[in-house]
Parts: C-alpha cells; sequence; structure tokens
C-alpha cells in the first residue's frame, strides 16, 4: 500500500499539519510508500531525515503573503499545484495507492482531484476545519462574533459578509468554494471523510453525499505518561491557543479578573496587546514549544478553553485528562465532548463572561480539583489517544477505502 499525504505545510504550525506530518513519519513504518506533498515553505527536518519518505514541495508562500495580483487567482485553482500533483500520480498505481487529503484552503486548492479522479485513485479527507462545507471553514460570524447558521453558498451565506474585512473578501471565498464545489466535486463526490468529533460529523454531514462513508479517527495526543499533576495544589489558571476573538481569550481574561485568579496566557495572536489591560496581573508566554507548554501547564489550577466557535476538537482539553489537569471548556465545542469522556471538568455557556467566573469559584475548592484531576488522568490511560492506535484504526480505514477500487 502505498499513501499520498497532502497538506499545505511541511512545517508543524497548527493540528492539521501536526497530524499530517506526525502520522506520516509513523505511517512509512507500516506501508510500502508514504509520500508527502505540500505546497508551503520548507519541509520540517523530521521530514527532510527520513529515507522512507518521498516529499514533494513547491516552495509557495500562503496565499494571503502573496502580491494580491498573483494570490487572486492562484489562490483559486493553484496551477501548479495541478501540473505538479500529475507528476506524483504518474510514479503510483491506482490499485494500491490511497490520497489522503489533510489541509488545502491556505495555498494547495483543490486542483488536484479532477486528475486523482480521472485516473481512478482513491482518496480520503481529514476534516480538520469545516473547509468542506462553509465558504470560510468556521461557520463563524467573524462582525457579530456568533457562530454562523447559514449554508454554505446559499443566497443568504453569499450576501453576508461575515469576514472582518471587505465583502470583496468574502467574494472571493465564495469563488473558490464554488469552483471547489463545480470543478472538483467536494464534497458532493467524496466517498470516504474522517471525523475527529461528532461535532464535526454532525455540522458537515448535511453537505455529504448519502453513500458517503464517515469514519471515526481519534487525532494522536502526543503525550507521554508521568505522574499525575497535583493540580489542586496549584493556583494559576491557563489558556493555550490563538489569542483572537473566536478564541475567546478576552473572556477568559475577564473572567480571571473578575473571579480574582491568577492566569496564564500561553500563544500569540492579534489580541495579545488586549489581554493585561483586562487583566493586569496576567502573565503571557507567548507562543512556545509543545514540550514547553506541557512544562507551564505543570502549574495549572485548570486549562479554561472558551472559544466562541466550533472547535473540531481543541486537543488541549485532552491533553489536560492526560496530564491531570482539569478544565473548563465553552459549551458550543467539540471539547465538550472530552469533558464528557474523561469527566476531568465543567462547562460553560459560550460567551457568557459571569457564567465561566461561577465555574473558576467551583474550582477554587481543593478537593473539587483533586476529583477532576483523578478522573481524567485515570480515564485517559486507560484507553489513551497514542499514535499507534491512531495508525491502527487508520489502516484499517485505508484497507476499506482501497476495497472500494
Amino acid at each position: 500500500m502505498n499513501v499520498i499525504i497532502v497538506t499545505d505545510y511541511g512545517l508543524i504550525n497548527g493540528g492539521a499539519s501536526k497530524v499530517a506530518i506526525e502520522s506520516a513519519l509513523a505511517l512509512s513504518e507500516h506501508v510500502d510508500q508514504v509520500h508527502v506533498f505540500f505546497t508551503i515553505g520548507e519541509a520540517a527536518s523530521v521530514l527532510n531525515e527520513n529515507s522512507k519518505l518521498r516529499i514533494t514541495q513547491l516552495n509557495q508562500k500562503k496565499v494571503t503573503e502573496q502580491p494580491i495580483s498573483k494570490s487572486i487567482l492562484a489562490g483559486l485553482w493553484n496551477k501548479e499545484v495541478e501540473k505538479e500533483f500529475s507528476k506524483v500520480l504518474d510514479q503510483y498505481d491506482p490499485k494500491d495507492t490511497i490520497i489522503h487529503v489533510h489541509s488545502w484552503r491556505d495555498g494547495t486548492t483543490l486542483s488536484f482531484i479532477p486528475e486523482v479522479k480521472r485516473r481512478g485513485f482513491e482518496l480520503i479527507f481529514t476534516a480538520h476545519d469545516f473547509g468542506l462545507a462553509c465558504p470560510i471553514a468556521g461557520f463563524f460570524d467573524h462582525r457579530s462574533n456568533s457562530i454562523c447558521g447559514l449554508k454554505g453558498l446559499s443566497r443568504q451565506c453569499l450576501q453576508s459578509n461575515c469576514t472582518n474585512t471587505s465583502i470583496v473578501k468574502k467574494t472571493w471565498f465564495s469563488l473558490r468554494h464554488h469552483l471547489q464545489v463545480q470543478r472538483a466535486h467536494m464534497p458532493s463526490e467524496l466517498k470516504h471523510l474522517i471525523t475527529v468529533s461528532s461535532l464535526s460529523e454532525r455540522v458537515l454531514n448535511p453537505y455529504l453525499a448519502d453513500g458517503t462513508k464517515i469514519h471515526h479517527v481519534p487525532n494522536p495526543i502526543p503525550i507521554e505518561k508521568a505522574p499525575r499533576v497535583a493540580a489542586e495544589k496549584n493556583k494559576s489558571y491557563a489558556f493555550v491557543g490563538r489569542f483572537s476573538p473566536e478564541k475567546g481569550a478576552l473572556i477568559a481574561a475577564e473572567a480571571a479578573q473578575k473571579a480574582g485568579v491568577p492566569i496564564m496566557f500561553i500563544g500569540t495572536g492579534i489580541q495579545s496587546p488586549d489581554i493585561q489591560p483586562l487583566c493586569p496581573e496576567a502573565q503571557l508566554f507567548g507562543w512556545k514549544k509543545p514540550e514547553e507548554v506541557k512544562e507551564i501547564l505543570q502549574k495549572a489550577r485548570a486549562i479554561i478553553f472558551p472559544s466562541v466557535w466550533y472547535e473540531v476538537q481543541g486537543m488541549v482539553v485532552d491533553e489536560g485528562a492526560a496530564m491531570g489537569v482539569p478544565v473548563i471548556v465553552s459549551d458550543v465545542t467539540a471539547a465538550v465532548e472530552a469533558v464528557e469522556k474523561f469527566r476531568h471538568g465543567l462547562t460553560f455557556e459560550a460567551g457568557n463572561v459571569e457564567a465561566l467566573v461561577r465555574r473558576i469559584q467551583e474550582f477554587e475548592f481543593d478537593d473539587v480539583v483533586e476529583s477532576y484531576s483523578k478522573a481524567g488522568y485515570q480515564s485517559y490511560w486507560e484507553n489513551p489517544s497514542t499514535m499507534d492506535l491512531h495508525i491502527k484504526t487508520l489502516m484499517c480505514v485505508y484497507e476499506e477505502v482501497l476495497s472500494d477500487n
């Protein structure tokens, strides 16, 4: 079996690229050939150092970082990707090769799909976001800072400027999505889709064909078992992620200030300058490597996950369970599923600062925190989301996909 991994980036810069790259490395030990095809930037050193991998990189820039004269067309339908991917397909037989798509919206586009279908290759997508259904991939109105209930590409959708810039940008996103639907026929002709949460499946399902097979493949959580964090002895809460309106960083800052508790912010984003005016004592650590994040979380009483948009998973919430760090999560995200599974925290109404304050106050009792910490730690390690489990599940899915050919 051969697997061609398609991802925008060859470097880890987010959840999709992380899963794509790390699973490619692991898959190289289980299949005949793994070929990583990416469009933007350089390859991570771990890819270059693995002699079992083939790599095709186009060294392009993210579409939003290109001159508008180039990006306005190339970002809609990437002709170079179309050409170079055809060369990659020349090296493989559709009888024993799967195309696995992780990300495409930042530069790759789905221009390679028509040739994949013409040659009879089987393919599968992992839904790391909602880009198969929503022109801006999030079902989120950035102007009202709320979840969007409109159907993607409907008349109401096309007339609504849900971006935080001009209607021209929304029109461009809609045109690109139209090409995705009409030229690549995605997702209407997609036969197999991987989801990582029930929320993701529920949101995407209305856009899929009746015959599309949905496979649940949990993302691997890259964490080794260590002694439980004695979260009940810690005082400071933690926010991990991008400092942007949809992620709720300012909600966490305001709630911590009102509750009178210390809080640590790990990450970066456009709202970085706005955090300390709301919460003067907040600690801002900036962007950190994964191992550094885990080190900081050793000092956390709980992780606050206050997103006001859909989150396909929210891996830090699972990582919290694995470490023994409880969580407080908003009720619109897929992270609620982790809380229900691991029993390591509470939920609150998304966007409601006072509701979050009340939850923080409940966490001020050491016995409550200790109970959630122990429950999460124990339940996570009873069935951990390891890379081995991820690959085992993925291989079963690949076998089923190839059987369709």
